[in-house]
């Protein structure tokens, strides 16, 4: 069975509208999980190391039963005064005064009228077959004036009381105290001579059937103001001894307030005013506010999610302060297409979210395991195809990206990449030496990149005004860390300060968004519709491109060279629908293909015209149509060589597998293999030619298998692994891309937003 190695996520691959709803207790000392609420679903997710991530549907709490409450926005909620609206958020606590073993709970539920709805409700029969909880309305808290976008019970509680917070869109939040009291006269006298502001939302007069003839009484504990912008959730310190709330907001802040004089028990906060104690966020223009924050259990470290997807996560300090940590980070909506780096060390990634992420294994200074290192390209089309080239001893440090455009762009490595890449591999590794020696030469020429205002082409930073990058990683790391005030510096001098660098550690969110782009070398013309398949010649100098076509003529494909100067070197007709996968043939390959399949249910094979012509090569007579057949009874949505270069496979809507060899002038089926349940949407061959050709193979319903061929019959495929339920997507498979040279690791991309690598045993 493949073993999931990591995940790359942006809320769980869920929505940008995703709320964080806390965080999961676990055993493991190295473990920070965090639950999100989804619009289907319940996610856990480990923010710290992604290699033990997991997606479920229900949150199992141990010997302690939970109640889940899932509310959606498809009904609406009535109350006592004959209004209804729309259901947004719920928060759910045992009664007070019901004890430890009771089963009656107090459930408030914030609508968009801006009231929060609450109700007694009997969860007796809940666990039983076919038990149903009971409901009773027992109040309504009016006093906000718009939306309620979050609402929590804290655990600290009294005997005869529970305190509930509320965030709305009119950019305050709310402390309300929750109290059930005897029906007698001592009660309605107290009643009476309460203060005004403790009558605001009067409770039912009726004992509720429920609570066993007591009522519920509720009153305003305080109202918080201090938010910019809309107030989207609110999150209580999980120790019961602390009154510390958190609000998020989308003026891009969290605050912690608490009771002046910090009392220690539920019934001295009301008597204090509440003000906010401390202030996080980022001052980064990229992050465009937060829609939810949780603690974790132990209190000391705060997971915020943003509106562009991002996971920030602090950590509190020794001296009471709050620093940033490195969290989870990836897509924010679907993978279309993913590439490694010709020598391995990184994959990149891009996707509708219109970036390019660059995710490496980090074993430098700092958290280990997978992380993004870089955000090579924030566009304004979402991206459909890209190639990575290969440029010697350094790997790649060209990419040609294809987006909902008419334009492939060319972009370089700025230095400052190849050293942040040099640190993640390690002083030992010969790739990061490597890597640094290429980035010695580039730190002159390339500092990096910034996006204009109003444009979507990265302007190059020119480094003639920065020092040379240092002779060693030691000099580097001391450079980096003597630099590493970035939060500092930007939070005193604004976000211009964050300028791109070699970075020592795992770059924080902010540093990600502004700091990491590639330069824009080139832009390369000529199609006349938008791209949609990029193939890189493993020699490194040809590139062909494709487009979206309806007719032969717009089908044709385009081949560059990056030694002339990016020149259009001519086109190769053959296809008549839009070319869905393009590929070179490998290098162990015994001459030139170029595999091109579309639409038209139909593949060409390109060779060039002169058997004698030098590898990697247009040469002077060009490339011609050396076959073209049906391959398929549908669309063909994927093709991959296998490493030997004589045979590939296809992929195709009629759910099924075929591989094909080469033979002199023509393409023949070498092997088909069962139909599968459901369409194979994406699939690659391994890449390490010495050993026997393993087809990843991945699924429209987010599965992923294995396939290995036979060293005796290489017309026998046999299953060798399928990813596991846990392991496996929550949608359809984009891409699979295996890592060079081997047959054992390989990543996949989907429509779920995430990334998976994949280690097969």
């Amino acid at each position: 069975m493949p073993r999931v190695l990591a995940r790359a996520y942006a809320s769980c691959g869920v929505n940008r509208g995703s709320r964080v709803a806390a965080f999961a207790n676990d055993a493991r000392e190295d473990a920070l999980e965090v639950v999100f609420c989804g619009a289907d679903a319940a996610h856990r997710v480990d923010v710290r190391s992604m290699t033990t991530t997991t997606t479920t549907r229900s949150i199992d709490g141990g010997a302690a039963r939970c109640i889940v409450a899932l509310v959606g926005g498809g009904c609406a909620i009535g109350d006592a005064k004959g209004g209804a609206a729309s259901p947004t958020c719920v928060a759910v606590a045992r009664a007070p005064g019901a004890g430890d073993g009771n089963e009656r709970h107090v459930l408030a539920v914030g609508c968009v009228d801006g009231r929060v709805r609450v109700y007694a409700c009997d969860f007796t029969r809940i666990f039983e077959p076919d038990g149903v909880a009971a409901f009773e309305a027992c109040g309504t808290l009016d006093g906000h004036a718009d939306w309620v976008r979050g609402a929590e019970f804290a655990p600290t509680r009294s005997d005869d009381a529970v305190f509930l917070a509320t965030a709305s869109q009119d950019k305050t939040a709310r402390v309300w105290r929750i109290q059930t009291v005897p029906v007698d006269a001592d009660a309605e006298e107290a009643g009476k001579d309460a203060p005004a502001f403790m009558r605001l939302a009067a409770p039912p007069k009726p004992p509720s059937s429920l609570l066993v003839g007591r009522r519920v009484k509720t009153s305003l504990e305080s109202l918080l103001v201090g938010h910019e912008d809309w107030v989207t959730s609110v999150a209580w310190h999980p120790d019961p001894s602390k009154m510390v709330l958190m609000t998020a907001s989308m003026d891009r802040s969290l605050m912690l307030w608490s009771p002046t004089g910090a009392p220690s028990t539920s019934d001295e906060a009301g008597r204090e005013l509440w003000m906010a104690s401390s202030s996080l966020g980022e001052a980064a223009a990229v992050c465009l506010g937060y829609y939810g924050a949780s603690f974790s259990p132990d209190g000391d470290v705060v997971l915020a999610n943003s509106h562009g997807g991002a996971l920030h996560l602090w950590r509190r300090a020794e001296d009471g302060s709050w620093c940033p940590m490195v969290g989870t980070s990836g897509h924010v909506m679907g993978v279309t297409c993913l590439r490694w780096d010709a020598a391995g060390r990184w994959f990149m990634s891009g996707g509708h979210d219109q970036t390019t992420r660059v995710h490496a294994p980090w074993s430098g200074e700092g958290p280990k395991g997978w992380r993004q290192i870089a955000r090579p390209q924030v566009h304004g089309h979402d991206i459909t195809c890209f190639a990575t080239m290969y440029d010697g001893d350094a790997g790649t440090t060209t990419y040609v990206s294809g987006a909902d455009e008419k334009v492939l762009r060319v972009f370089e490595a700025p230095g400052t990449f190849l050293g942040t890449l040099a640190n993640s591999l390690g002083d030992t590794d010969p790739a990061g030496a490597a890597a640094l020696a290429k980035a010695r030469g580039l730190s002159m020429e390339s500092l990096g990149a910034e996006l204009p205002a109003l444009g979507l082409s990265n302007k190059a930073l020119r480094g003639g005004e920065q020092e040379d990058l240092p002779s060693d990683i030691a000099a580097l790391r001391a450079q980096a860390q003597q630099q590493e005030g970035l939060i500092e510096e930007y939070n005193a001098r604004g976000v211009e300060a964050i300028t791109p660098q070699a970075l020592a550690t795992p770059p924080l969110e902010e540093v990600l968004a502004q700091a990491t782009l590639w330069p824009e070398a080139r832009k390369l013309y000529g199609h006349g519709n938008e791209i949609r398949a990029i193939a890189a010649h493993p020699g490194g100098d040809l590139i062909a491109s494709a487009s979206t076509a309806l007719t032969s003529s717009s089908a044709a494909v385009w081949v560059w060279s990056r030694s002339q100067n990016w020149k259009p070197l001519g086109s190769l007709s053959g296809a008549t629908l839009t070319i869905t996968a393009l590929e070179f043939s490998p290098a162990a390959a015994e001459r030139d293909y170029l595999l091109a399949a579309s639409r038209d249910r139909h593949v060409c094979v390109f060779a060039p015209q002169s058997n004698d012509a030098p590898r990697g090569t247009f040469g002077e007579d060009g490339w011609r149509l050396l076959t073209r057949f049906k391959a398929h009874d549908r669309e063909i949505f994927a093709a991959s060589w296998a490493p030997s270069g004589s045979s590939f496979a296809t992929a195709g809507r009629d759910k099924k597998v075929k591989l094909w060899r080469v033979i002199e002038q023509t393409c023949e089926l070498e092997c088909e293999l069962p139909k599968f349940p459901s369409a194979p949407t994406s699939l690659a061959c391994s890449t390490d030619a010495s050993a026997p050709c393993t087809l990843a193979i991945g699924f429209d319903d987010g599965s992923v298998e294995t396939r290995a061929q036979s060293s005796a019959d290489p017309s026998a495929w046999t299953h060798r692994a399928s990813a596991s339920t846990d392991d496996r997507h929550g949608a359809a498979v984009r891409a699979i891309a295996w890592r060079p040279n081997s047959s054992t690791f390989f990543a996949t991309a989907s429509d779920d937003h995430a990334v998976h690598c994949y280690s097969l045993a």
